[in-house]
């Protein structure tokens, strides 16, 4: 897994959980559901498109690469171990447990995280 930033993989997973088909994404969506500006999408999807996680489709919708859609595998099943963590067996309200899934997962080492995860299981 790469290291992405705890704002990197909020933006690539609302991209995937967002993505309906093959058209895409339109930005609106992905400032919608995560409460941030256009603005905000259009700086991140820049980004993203740069480390090869997503690709810019006509009239401007955001759609995941093969990498990108890689990428959220691997990430898509510690997040959803390590947020059951935080929110069921912490009782952490889900803002905060949101939060402190992508914190955990950015700023631990690898083995940290693997560790936690055998633990969960």
């Amino acid at each position: 897994m790469s290291r992405l930033t705890g704002a990197q993989m909020k933006y690539l997973l609302a991209v995937y959980r967002s993505q309906k088909d093959d058209n895409g994404v339109r930005s609106v969506d992905i400032a919608q559901e995560l409460g941030v500006s256009k603005t905000s999408v259009h700086k991140m999807a820049r980004l993203l498109t740069n480390l090869g996680f997503v690709s810019k489709k006509d009239r401007g919708r955001i759609k995941l690469t093969r990498e990108g859609k890689n990428e959220v595998r691997v990430m898509q099943e510690k997040y959803t171990q390590i947020y059951a963590f935080f929110a069921d067996y912490l009782a952490l309200d889900e803002a905060e447990a949101l939060d402190s899934t992508y914190s955990f997962l950015c700023g631990f080492s690898e083995k940290c995280v693997s560790k936690l995860m055998e633990k969960l299981v």
